[in-house]
């Protein structure tokens, strides 16, 4: 797969996540309600960022091969941009932990969560070669 339809699969993650929500959510008030489905959206948020950010670590010469854990993704983003590192570790604890494994959607710390990935993402579009 090229570099450019990487960087849209990645985007369209982030689109099918939302659209789950919309869809399935059930939101009541200041929180999404479905657990099944907030998990879902969660765990295809997440995978978005990280097919971003691993075809970045590739093209430094970090194996795409080897399956890497959160303290790989993160120590590679701090040599990079601490900015950019503040923006993962609330992706990783909103998608992975809070809505991947718990299934809670605060409607507020989900969209937040969104804003974070978009900016990361684009972010890895623009260092990409």
């Amino acid at each position: 797969m090229k570099v450019k339809q990487l960087l849209e699969n990645a985007v369209r993650h982030l689109e099918n996540a939302k659209a789950i929500l919309k869809e399935k959510g059930k939101k009541e008030g200041r929180f999404y309600t479905d657990d099944k489905y907030v998990s879902i959206a969660g765990h295809t948020a997440y995978r978005g960022v990280l097919l971003a950010l691993n075809e970045l670590m590739k093209q430094h010469g970090i194996s795409k091969r080897t399956r890497k854990n959160v303290d790989d993704y993160r120590d590679f983003i701090a040599k990079q941009d601490r900015k950019m590192l503040n923006y993962f570790n609330l992706i990783y604890e909103q998608f992975h932990l809070v809505m991947g494994y718990d299934g809670i959607g605060n409607v507020r710390s989900v969209s937040e969560g969104f804003e974070c990935a978009e900016e990361l993402i684009e972010w890895v579009n623009n260092r990409i070669k």
